[in-house]
């Protein structure tokens, strides 16, 4: 694939302090993009500067596109992608650093005709740039197993239980725009959305090499931490109390809505199905935890169904669910 195929989609918003190193790596790479596509939601810092140097010096064309009212995460990726032209199209944060060969590498997995979708692994970075001790696979419990189903094309139960494609590691081939935009409006979907239509019309490869280093910090959007109990609790609270469950029903029925009203991409009644009893499971959920009467009852026919392994994180999620 040439280069000039390739275009990066990036978000800024207030990226100063680690944008200069993402941009490096990006004009690092052994087969350089074609270009890069900057969509910023108000920066008030000095992002704006450090992207018009950049475009002036770097051979990479840059368009850089300034938002009048702030868009949210999800909407100004939703731009970035629709200004692109390339036909692969890498997702790309702006505090993020890549590899050298992140860009060969994804191209490599996507040469087969049947992938939709390439996603790597990555290791995980302090706000200086130091290791964390672990990989970004390793905070999400992206088992062995589940690397394995997705790689053999069966990715939609993985997915049906947890996200684990990462945007910021993440490439498509632009042939799938139809299928994808518009985005839902939903906080931080971008790439869950990406992920869920194309694996069920397509096969996503995973990539089990760091291609990125993935940095935490005190203003991530979203952060891929590795929690211990105390903060696996503290994060099974928020999930509750931001309205994650009634956020997931509303995803997976935006996603079947768009995969019924599209034909050019056959989807399986099954498919549809498992979309709709993960609706059914996420509005359960969230019934649950607003008070909804009947509560063990309902609690115990999922567990019987097997619905918390099969669409949820299993016992963790019915502790969640019997004890929060």
């Amino acid at each position: 694939m040439s280069s000039r195929q390739i275009s990066i989609a990036m978000c800024t918003y207030n990226g100063a302090p680690f944008l200069r190193q993402q941009l490096a790596s990006i004009a690092g790479q052994s087969l350089p993009p074609g270009e890069i596509v900057v969509c910023d939601d108000g920066s008030g810092d000095d992002t704006l500067p450090i992207l018009e140097t950049f475009g002036r010096s770097c051979p990479i064309p840059l368009r850089l596109e300034r938002n009048p009212q702030r868009l949210g995460v999800t909407a100004n990726f939703a731009k970035a992608i629709s200004l692109t032209t390339g036909d692969i199209i890498f997702l790309c944060d702006q505090d993020d650093v890549w590899q050298p060969r992140k860009v060969a590498c994804t191209l490599q997995a996507l040469e087969d005709p049947a992938v939709a979708l390439a996603f790597s692994n990555a290791h995980v970075v302090d706000a200086q740039g130091q290791p964390a001790g672990y990989r970004l696979w390793d905070s999400i419990w992206f088992t062995p197993a589940e690397q394995k189903a997705v790689a053999e094309g069966n990715a939609l139960p993985v997915l049906l239980r947890h996200a684990v494609a990462a945007g910021a590691t993440l490439a498509f081939k632009r042939e799938y725009l139809p299928l994808l935009l518009p985005l839902p409006d939903l906080p931080n979907a971008h790439d869950v959305w990406i992920a869920l239509l194309l694996a069920c019309v397509a096969r996503i490869q995973p990539i089990d090499e760091d291609l990125i280093a993935y940095r935490l910090h005190a203003n991530n959007q979203v952060g891929m931490k590795r929690f211990n109990l105390a903060g696996q609790i503290r994060m099974a609270r928020r999930q509750i109390t931001s309205g994650a469950f009634a956020n997931l029903s509303t995803l997976h029925q935006a996603a079947r809505a768009r995969l019924r009203s599209q034909s050019q991409w056959p989807v399986s009644t099954m498919t549809l199905n498992q979309l709709e009893e993960k609706v059914r499971h996420s509005t359960l959920r969230h019934e649950i935890h607003q008070g909804k009467p009947g509560r063990l009852a309902a609690i115990l026919r999922e567990l019987r169904a097997g619905n918390y392994g099969r669409y949820s994180y299993g016992f963790k999620s019915l502790l969640q669910d019997l004890f929060m």
